[in-house]
């Protein structure tokens, strides 16, 4: 008896938690569009706002607030999909 994947099974691949961090860590917001577009674009926004405003204290809390909510997004996404395999 063989097993299908849940990702073959289908069709939405699992997003990978690393990447998710690797790509918020080194390109901020920017990075944060692979884990979620919606949240990007707001923090991308807010970013631009804060960095014309030269507030740059609260663009490095922007910036690691991206890191933490692009890995909870992530892990959210591959739940949901775990949860619709079975």
């Amino acid at each position: 008896m063989t097993m299908i994947s849940t990702q073959a099974a289908f069709g939405l691949p699992y997003k990978s938690v690393a990447g998710a961090l690797l790509f918020s860590v080194i390109l901020g917001p920017v990075g944060l569009l692979y884990a979620s577009f919606w949240g990007g674009v707001l923090l991308i926004v807010l970013s631009v706002f804060v960095l014309i405003n030269k507030f740059f204290f609260v663009g490095l809390l922007i910036w690691l607030s991206c890191c933490i909510w692009s890995v909870g997004a992530v892990e959210s996404y591959n739940k949901k999909i775990a949860t619709k395999a079975f």
